[in-house]
C-alpha cells in the first residue's frame, strides 16, 4: 500500500514537468475509450479479442496513469475510468488493497436496444397510420358496442435477493416508514414520517368571514410531534395531489392536471373526437407538474422548482438521489406534421429532440412512454429523457432497471390463421444509472401481469407471474361471396404461468398451465422461490422453485378458502398474507381476513395462523400496498378497514402483532362513523407513540402498548 503510494507520488511530480499532449486532452481520452469500447463489442473470434484485450487495457491503462500524473485523475478516478471497460477486458486489475477488483458489466452503461432514427416528420407519419387503425377501432366500439379487456395500472418493486430483511427493518425501527417494494428504492406516498416530523396530504374546510363554510384547499400539513403534537405549516397550492416524496430537507411533489379547454389538436379532427365522445372520452389536455420545495426551515417551505411536462404521471422512484418519473403521453393528429405539439412529447415547453424518442417497430398504438430523471443535489433542469412509442402499464423498478409492460388483448390484433391465440404483454427495460437512461430489451410473454408485485428481478433474470387467455380463432366468412370477415375467438380458457426472462427479455424457463380457471390474487418472491395465489372460489398458494431458471418447477401447493390480495414476507420463514375469505360453497365474500403462513418448508407450505375479520369488507391495503404499515423488528401490522351492515359504515385503524403463532389486536382506533364525512386515514409511529393522520387535517397520538388517547389536533 505504501510502496503502491510512494509510485503515484513519483509519477504525480514528473508529470508537472510536463506539457499535456493534445491526443491525452480529458475530452479526447473520453472519446477514445468510447470508440474502443464500440469496436470491442462487434469483434469476434477468440485469440484476436484476448490480445486485443490485453493490448488495449495495458495501453489505456497507462494512459490514464499518465493523466492521473497531471492531476486530472486521483487514485480512487483511476479505479472509476477503468471500470468502463468492458467486463472481458479487465484482466481482473487489482485495487489498492491488491485484492481482485470486481468488474463491471458494461450492459447498465450503454444502448443495447438499437431503433431507426426518425424524424419529427417521419414519426408523423408513423403515427398516422396508427391514428387510422385507432379511428376505425374507436368507430367500431362506438356502433357495435363492442367491449375489450384492457389492461390495469399499477403503481410501484421486489428487491433483487431479499426484501426489505430483518436487518435491515431494524435499522428503521424507531418510526414507521413507506412500505416499498424494492429496498432502496423509494415511493410517493400520502404521509411521510422523519422520526420527528409528520407529514400528509390533507384537505382543510375554509370559511368565510362569518364563519360559515367556503369549500376547502389541499396541502401538505407538516406537523412536529417533539413537545406535543403542532402544525408548523400548511403547503398549500395544489388541486388533487395524491403523492409526494420526502427526500432530505426536499418535499416533491407529483401532481397530475388538466388544462380547461379541450384540446384544440383533437377539435380539429371533427370525425376522431366524435367517436371519442360517443365512447364517452373526454378529450382533455393532460399534463402534471413535478415540484420540489425546499423544507429546511419547517415553519416556512419554500417552492424552489417546478417542471411541466405533458400528459399524465404514471409512476416514480428515487434512488441514490435521483429522482426518476414515467407518463405517458398521447399523441394526436393536431394540424399536420409541422404542429409538433399536438404529438411530439414537450418538458418545460421544449419538445424532446427526434434522437430521443424511440418507435419500435412492433408499437400500433399513440401513446408515448415518457421517462425523466432529476438529479437532486442540483434540481435544476432533468438530468435525462427519453420517449418510447409504447403504451404504458404496470412499472416495477428494481436497484438497476426500469421495466415498463403493455397488455394486448386478443382482439386488438386479428390473427393470420385459425387456431390457440393467446393474449399477451409486451415488455421494455431500462436501465438506469446516476440520472441516465440505456434501453436495454423488449420482449413479450403470453397472458397480462396483476400488478407490480408479479415482476421480480434476481442475479440478473426477471421473473413474471401472469394469468393467461387462451382462445381458439375460427374464421367467420360471407356466406356468398366466402370473403374474410373477420375470427369469432368464443369462449376463454384460462390459466397461469410463470416465465423467468433474461437480460434480453428472452424466455429461459416456463411454468405453464397453473391453476386452470382461476386468476392470480398476489405473487411475491423471495431469492430462489417464489409465491402465487390464484383465486375461483379456493386459494390455492403455489410455492416454486426457481433456483435453475431453465426449469423451474411447483415445490407445493396448500389450498384454503377465501385468498390474499397482498403477500408480505414477516421475518424468517413467515409469509404475511391479507385478503378475504370466502365461502367455499357459494362463493361469497365474508369480510376480511389475515393470514399467516409458516413456509420453513417451501414444498409444504402451512397455514399456520388465520383471523377472519368479520367487521370488515373493504380496506385499502387490498389494493396499495403503501397503505399497509409493516415493521418487523417492532412486529407491527397496521391498516384502515372499512365495514358497513343495513345502511350503515365504519371505518377503524387496526394495529395487530404476531405472537407465539397467532394474530393479536393492539389497537382499534375509530377513524369514522357515519356522521363524519368520508375521509383517508394513515397510521404510523414514532417510539412508544402511534399516531393517526385524517386526510381532514385531524391528527390523535396513542400510547402503543395501552392504546389511551394521548393528544388530538383538530
Amino acid at each position: 500500500m505504501e510502496r503502491e503510494k510512494e509510485i503515484l507520488n513519483k509519477i504525480h511530480e514528473k508529470g508537472k514537468e510536463l506539457d499535456i499532449p493534445s491526443g491525452l486532452a480529458p475530452e479526447w481520452m473520453q472519446e477514445t475509450l468510447k470508440e474502443h469500447e464500440r469496436k470491442q463489442y462487434f469483434r469476434k473470434g477468440r485469440l484476436y479479442p484476448a490480445l486485443a484485450a490485453a493490448a488495449s487495457f495495458c495501453l489505456i491503462a497507462g494512459l490514464l496513469l499518465h493523466v492521473a500524473s497531471l492531476g486530472f485523475l486521483s487514485a480512487n478516478n483511476y479505479e472509476a475510468e477503468l471500470s468502463i471497460l468492458p467486463q472481458g477486458e479487465l484482466m481482473n486489475p487489482l485495487n489498492q488493497q491488491g485484492k481482485t477488483a470486481p468488474s463491471k458489466s458494461l450492459e447498465e452503461e450503454k444502448e443495447l436496444l438499437t431503433f431507426t432514427e426518425m424524424t419529427y416528420e417521419e414519426i408523423y407519419a408513423r403515427l398516422s397510420e396508427n391514428w387510422q387503425s385507432e379511428q376505425e377501432i374507436l368507430s367500431y366500439a362506438a356502433r357495435k358496442d363492442a367491449a375489450y379487456d384492457t389492461a390495469g395500472l399499477s403503481a410501484v418493486s421486489e428487491s433483487e435477493q431479499k426484501q426489505a430483511t430483518t436487518e435491515a427493518a431494524a435499522d428503521e425501527a424507531a418510526f414507521g416508514q413507506t412500505n416499498i417494494q424494492t429496498a432502496g428504492v423509494d415511493e410517493a406516498d400520502r404521509i411521510k414520517n422523519d422520526g420527528r416530523y409528520l407529514y400528509q396530504i390533507a384537505r382543510k374546510q375554509t370559511k368565510k368571514e362569518d364563519g360559515t363554510p367556503d369549500g376547502e384547499k389541499q396541502g401538505i400539513q407538516i406537523l412536529d410531534t417533539k413537545d406535543g403534537l403542532k402544525e408548523t405549516a400548511f403547503l398549500e397550492g395544489f388541486e388533487d395531489l395524491k403523492e409526494f416524496y420526502l427526500w432530505k430537507n426536499f418535499i416533491i411533489t407529483i401532481e397530475n392536471k388538466t388544462y380547461d379547454t379541450v384540446d384544440p389538436a383533437f377539435a380539429a379532427k371533427k370525425e376522431y373526437a366524435e367517436d371519442l365522445a360517443v365512447c364517452g372520452i373526454e378529450p382533455l389536455r393532460s399534463y402534471h407538474e413535478i415540484t420540489i420545495y425546499d423544507i429546511t426551515d419547517k415553519t416556512s417551505p419554500r417552492k424552489q422548482k417546478t417542471f411541466t411536462l405533458r400528459g399524465t404521471s404514471e409512476s416514480t422512484r428515487i434512488s441514490e438521489g435521483y429522482f426518476y418519473g414515467i407518463s405517458s403521453f398521447t399523441a394526436n393528429p393536431g394540424e399536420g406534421e409541422a404542429d409538433y405539439d399536438a404529438y411530439i412529447p414537450t418538458i418545460d415547453g421544449n419538445k424532446i429532440s427526434a434522437d430521443k424518442i424511440y418507435c419500435p417497430d412492433y408499437a400500433d398504438g399513440s401513446s408515448f412512454l415518457v421517462l425523466v430523471s432529476i438529479d437532486l443535489s442540483n434540481p435544476t433542469e432533468f438530468a435525462d429523457t427519453r420517449a418510447v412509442l409504447s403504451g404504458s402499464g404496470t412499472c416495477y423498478v428494481s436497484r438497476k432497471n426500469i421495466y415498463v409492460t403493455h397488455y394486448q388483448s386478443v382482439y386488438e390484433e386479428e390473427p393470420h390463421q385459425e387456431g390457440t391465440v393467446l393474449d399477451s404483454t409486451k415488455l421494455l427495460r431500462f436501465s438506469y444509472l446516476k440520472g441516465r437512461f440505456y434501453a436495454q430489451a423488449e420482449g413479450e410473454i403470453p397472458g397480462r401481469v396483476d400488478n407490480s408485485f408479479s415482476l421480480d428481478e434476481y442475479q440478473g433474470d426477471l421473473r413474471i407471474a401472469a394469468t393467461v387467455q387462451e382462445y381458439e380463432a375460427k374464421k367467420i366468412t360471407d356466406d356468398r361471396t366466402g370473403e374474410l370477415l373477420g375470427y369469432d375467438y368464443g369462449e376463454s380458457k384460462e390459466t397461469n404461468a410463470l416465465y423467468i426472462l433474461g437480460r434480453a427479455l428472452n424466455i429461459k424457463g416456463k411454468i405453464e398451465g397453473l391453476a386452470e380457471g382461476e386468476h392470480i390474487k398476489s405473487a411475491r418472491f423471495l431469492g430462489d422461490t417464489g409465491y402465487i395465489v390464484t383465486f375461483r372460489q379456493t386459494d390455492p398458494l403455489f410455492a416454486l422453485d426457481l433456483s435453475d431458471p431453465q426449469n423451474p418447477k411447483v415445490l407445493g401447493e396448500l389450498k384454503i378458502s377465501g385468498f390474499s390480495e397482498y403477500l408480505h414476507f414477516y421475518g424468517e420463514n413467515l409469509l404475511l398474507g391479507i385478503g378475504m375469505e370466502v365461502d367455499e360453497e357459494t362463493g361469497r365474500e365474508e369480510g376480511m381476513k389475515l393470514s399467516m403462513f409458516d413456509i420453513t418448508d417451501p414444498a409444504d407450505p402451512k397455514e399456520q395462523s388465520k383471523l377472519n375479520l368479520k367487521d370488515y369488507n373493504y380496506s385499502e391495503a387490498l389494493w396499495d400496498h403503501r397503505a399497509v404499515l409493516i415493521d418487523t423488528a417492532e412486529n407491527l401490522i397496521g391498516f384502515e378497514a372499512d365495514g358497513s351492515s343495513r345502511g350503515s359504515f365504519w371505518k377503524d385503524y387496526l394495529v395487530y402483532s404476531y405472537e407465539n403463532g397467532a394474530f393479536t389486536q393492539k389497537l382499534k382506533l375509530k377513524t369514522q362513523t357515519d356522521s363524519e364525512s368520508w375521509n383517508r386515514t394513515r397510521g404510523t409511529f414514532i417510539g412508544e407513540t402511534f399516531y393517526i393522520l385524517r386526510e381532514n387535517g385531524t391528527v390523535s397520538s396513542y400510547n402503543r402498548t395501552t392504546g389511551a388517547l394521548l393528544e388530538e389536533l383538530k
